[in-house]
């Protein structure tokens, strides 16, 4: 009885517990299986548009928007237009392609030190663990300097070893989704502070500095505006169906 009475008052807790919206941006090298991570997490739906891809999905109470971004050479001066809209970041990483991993290594070391990601949460997710030469997340945090970097900028980070296939295959103990959980705990922690960075950032332009020395900037950032309106479109048509549903 005493079970089931402390079950109830947790789930009531729960229901009074406000939705907070979040914005997580899901960058990585490419082909270190960004779209998969994602798609784990939602048992293979998404959405995509262009180059950017759009996802909303509801995780206990938050209305979660992830926006997953290229990550070829070419494409990754667009995650300095995204940066300052994101409560927090997941970083993706091929742990079976050792040949790249200083690579790996040298665009997080730049993620961790832009002024818009700094002090922000950061999950990297350890993928393709299924590979027999995959490093595991031990190897990576040592490789990687990983707790260097996360003192330096002052970012509560967490690293979730996982196989994005693995997780679309089974329908539980799903990795993906459990570092995600991680991540909207910790972004619940900091929420308020987090909200007012974000709507501080969107309106304040780049500084010199914060750009992308190939001068595509102008053009990221006309594709941008477009995918918010339209994903602050999508999100409110989300919001209504699960009020109604509630």
């Amino acid at each position: 009885m005493f079970n089931l009475m402390s079950n109830c008052c947790t789930w009531v807790s729960k229901i009074q517990e406000p939705i907070r919206k979040v914005t997580i941006l899901v960058v990585g090298l490419d082909k270190a299986g960004k779209t998969a991570s994602i798609r784990g997490m939602l048992r293979g739906n998404s959405t995509i548009i262009l180059t950017f891809s759009h996802v909303f999905l509801r995780v206990d109470n938050y209305l979660v928007t992830l926006l997953d971004v290229g990550g070829s050479a070419e494409s990754r001066g667009a995650w300095r237009e995204l940066y300052g809209e994101a409560h927090g970041i997941i970083f993706v990483v091929d742990s079976s392609d050792r040949q790249r991993i200083k690579e790996v290594k040298e665009v997080l070391d730049d993620l961790l030190n832009q002024p818009r990601v700094a002090g922000k949460p950061v999950l990297v997710l350890a993928n393709k663990q299924d590979k027999i030469n995959a490093l595991l997340g031990s190897d990576l945090i040592e490789i990687l300097s990983l707790e260097k970097l996360v003192n330096q900028s002052r970012s509560l980070c967490h690293i979730e070893p996982c196989s994005a296939l693995m997780d679309l295959r089974r329908w539980t103990d799903r990795k993906t989704l459990r570092g995600l959980r991680w991540l909207l705990r910790v972004v619940c922690l900091d929420y308020p502070e987090l909200c007012t960075r974000v709507a501080q950032d969107s309106k304040r332009p780049l500084e010199p500095r914060e750009r992308e020395k190939n001068g595509k900037t102008e053009k990221v950032r006309s594709i941008f505006k477009c995918f918010v309106l339209l994903t602050t479109l999508n999100f409110k048509i989300f919001s209504l169906k699960s009020q109604k549903k509630g």
